[in-house]
């Protein structure tokens, strides 16, 4: 079989062509991509010669959720097994529901093994699987997954599909609602599963079931990935008896799991599915046509064969959706507006009372309008009114979530995305455009790829379209390579390039790393030095007025004042690291340090990002046109001591109506997700919750309080444990009676709340 792309086309051996996939797929399967592109080409370009063949594809293929009725004796062979399935995991399915062979294996690897880790293309419909397990365990579960984004799409899957209110379903670990609850399912980011730690034995959790979702984050070499394998090695040493189960895609050797983090290999169990629910062409754009090309030259054809439609424009006409990946610079610097202008122009303004939601909604996340002769200005809002979205890991969650919202709904017509569409998020798409493509990273490429397609309940055959621009050969290589994983933890390795980590990958492989406040004994020992104490000490003294906060005001008027605060808090980071900042990290923590005492005060993220932008444009001063913009760090992370000095923009060249809005939200959000939340907080927390211990120094269990919670209010922080926001506090708060571990006691006036103010809290009301 050679040169099938093109003979497909030309309408030649259609017949021969069909018998030989068929042939093939009834045989092995859906593995091989050069099948699932044969198939893929002959419903673009042969329908209905293909079409008498649609129910035998879709049963040899084992997508049993599909309705495809049995037409053959091979057909009935593969209904037997569709119903051997069903009798035999009835206690897993609901009628009219049915696992697919892979699906059944993962559940059967699971099942019988203490810890299982495989991997799997990301249209295998993993997660009903994975549904279907958590609803099945009768105690604790705790899935973990690399991005908010991931935990709050499990989230909301969850509440869908668990009514019982007397099971907790949380995005944190706590012990709350204890009174009514008899288990918990928490879906947490590692570093938010490191509060499981904290409680001692008879206070832990009973849990069943770890669940790892996109472990490939363990793979990262940089402190993240050091932090994920910790967080599997604490949970392991804390419970040895519960379930393992870590899921990747597309990964060759998923036992790299078992082996790096010590797993009993007596009760483990590793498995690469190559199964796959979905087909995928490959195209080609030189200039502005299009070539379709095949991955096996040796079956598709060696050369690129020239398309007679523009994909990309047929998809949007039809009002599809297209994934367009790009680097984060291309979105900040808006080269992704004039290079891809010729499909944003097909997306006309979109007159619909959702699209006012979402805007709406958005604005009320980030403070941007629409106006684009207007300061605070925000392009990504002004865009999604197109249906245009941008998708990328520095956007505030919030938004993250409601992009990801809009896409679902189907409004979405054209996604610039980052590498954040790696973690697994479920945001397919029927065209994958790879503007940015970096053949090193293979992994990451073959899982954006996995974008394209959708897999539908519809009895039909699904398929994709990936484009790339360049190195067709480079692209073949990648996804005709297996992708590896280490088999070594980076925690046993000496080579971690930033020295500042070695107390923390000694501590975890020692067992002493401080589960209470998530610190390695050193940092604790450094707090207790008289000299931490006395900086300690200063700071109390000068953020308080008798046992009140200062005000921002008395902070911003006085410079010396806020000088001597400021190198305060850089002199007790500086105890943690047992070195000096270099001038660099320095600028870093003093905005870090800005933006947290900003929080302290109650400031909302939609005001931090105006006070930083008013700075930027220097809002005090009429006439922008001609003035320059103020200079601003832009985030990044610390400690670092090679960092060279970053401003967000060259405030040398940069007029102040030049300032981007949509950046300056962008880095604050970097700022307190990834500095504040990930590095400061614990420390600082750490650091006068200690202090108070020792001292009974009111103030400092006060400050660590704000800096922790945002509050020091007992009833407030009890509402941001049961995992409400502050404008829910703010609509709810008059409204409980009464608030602990136990549970909420609503006043009778909850029932006239507006239902949309009650979202938050259902799962606590009778």
């Amino acid at each position: 079989m050679k040169d099938v792309i093109k003979n497909i086309i030309e309408g030649r051996d259609i017949e021969k062509i069909i018998s030989y996939v068929m042939d093939r797929l009834f045989k092995i399967g859906p593995i091989e991509i050069s099948d699932m592109e044969i198939l893929t080409y002959l419903f673009i370009y042969q329908s209905e010669k293909i079409e008498e063949h649609k129910n035998s594809i879709i049963n040899f293929m084992g997508i049993f959720y599909k309705d495809s009725p049995r037409e053959s004796l091979k057909d009935v062979v593969f209904g037997q097994y569709k119903k051997f399935l069903q009798e035999k995991y009835d206690n897993y399915l609901d009628n009219n529901e049915f696992f697919t062979p892979v699906q059944a294996d993962i559940l059967k690897g699971i099942d019988n093994n203490n810890c299982f880790s495989f991997s799997a293309p990301t249209s295998t419909g993993k997660s009903f699987v994975f549904m279907k397990k958590i609803l099945d365990c009768k105690n604790d579960v705790i899935v973990i997954v690399p991005s908010r984004a991931l935990v709050n799409e499990y989230y909301i899957k969850l509440n869908n599909l668990i009514e019982d209110k007397a099971i907790n379903i949380l995005t944190f670990i706590d012990k709350i609602n204890t009174k009514r609850v008899k288990r918990n399912v928490f879906v947490v980011t590692p570093e938010r599963c490191r509060e499981l730690f904290k409680y001692k034995e008879h206070e832990a959790f009973n849990v069943d079931l770890f669940l790892f979702d996109e472990a490939q984050l363990s793979n990262e070499e940089d402190k993240r990935g050091l932090y994920y394998d910790s967080i599997v090695r604490r949970a392991y040493k804390k419970y040895p008896n519960s379930k393992f189960v870590f899921a990747h895609p597309f990964i060759s050797n998923p036992e790299s799991q078992i082996e790096k983090n010590f797993f009993d290999k007596q009760k483990s169990h590793s498995k690469p599915y190559i199964q796959k629910n979905v087909g995928q062409i490959f195209m080609l754009k030189d200039n502005n046509n299009y070539y379709h090309f095949g991955i096996d030259k040796e079956i598709l054809g060696n050369n690129k064969v020239k398309c007679n439609y523009d994909p990309i424009k047929q998809i949007l006409n039809n009002r599809g959706g297209m994934l367009i990946y790009v680097s984060k610079q291309k979105i900040y610097d808006k080269r992704i507006l004039s290079e891809f202008n010729e499909y944003i122009s097909l997306c006309p303004i979109i007159e619909n009372e959702r699209i006012d939601y979402y805007v709406e909604e958005l604005k009320k996340i980030i403070g941007g309008n629409v106006d684009s002769s207007k300061n605070y200005y925000s392009q990504m809002i002004d865009l999604i009114r197109k249906g245009v979205v941008i998708h990328h890991g520095s956007m505030p969650l919030e938004s993250r979530i409601l992009v990801e919202e809009f896409t679902k709904e189907g409004w979405c017509r054209i996604c610039f995305a980052t590498s954040t569409l790696e973690q697994g998020i479920n945001m397919p798409f029927d065209i994958v455009f790879i503007d940015r493509l970096e053949v090193k990273d293979g992994l990451a490429l073959k899982n954006l790829i996995g974008r394209a397609g959708r897999s539908t309940l519809e009895n039909k055959f699904d398929f994709g379209t990936i484009v790339i621009q360049s190195n067709m050969s480079g692209f073949r290589r990648v996804m005709l390579n297996s992708e590896k994983l280490k088999n070594v933890s980076e925690l046993e390795l000496d080579n971690i390039k930033d020295d500042d980590y070695n107390d923390f990958k000694q501590s975890i492989k020692e067992g002493t790393f401080n589960d209470e406040f998530n610190l390695t004994p050193k940092e604790l020992e450094s707090i207790e030095r008289e000299s931490t104490q006395i900086i300690i000490s200063k700071i109390l003294n000068t953020v308080f007025t008798g046992n009140e906060l200062i005000s921002l005001n008395r902070v911003d008027s006085d410079i010396e004042f806020k000088l001597e605060l400021y190198n305060n808090f850089i002199k007790l980071f500086e105890s943690f690291l047992k070195r000096d900042l270099s001038d660099a990290e320095k600028d870093v923590l003093n905005t870090a340090i800005k933006i947290m005492l900003w929080r302290v005060h109650g400031k909302t993220f939609k005001k931090v990002c105006w006070f930083r932008y008013s700075h930027a444009i220097k809002s005090s001063t009429p006439d922008l046109n001609n003035k320059m913009a103020s200079y601003i760090t832009g985030f990044h992370e610390i400690p670092n001591k090679n960092l060279k000095r970053y401003p967000l923009y060259d405030s040398r060249t940069t007029l102040a109506k030049d300032v981007d809005y949509d950046r300056i939200v962008y880095d604050t959000y970097d700022y307190i997700d990834k500095l504040i939340g990930f590095t400061l907080t614990d420390k600082f927390y750490a650091a006068f919750t200690k202090y108070y211990e020792r001292t009974n120094d009111v103030r400092a269990n006060k400050l660590a309080n704000y800096i922790k919670f945002g509050t020091n209010e007992k009833n407030e922080i009890w509402m941001l444990r049961y995992g409400l926001s502050f404008e829910d506090i703010e609509n709810l708060k008059s409204h409980i009676k009464y608030i602990d571990s136990e549970g909420i006691i609503f006043n009778n006036s909850i029932k006239d709340v507006p239902n949309q103010l009650k979202k938050s809290i259902e799962r606590y009301l009778d």
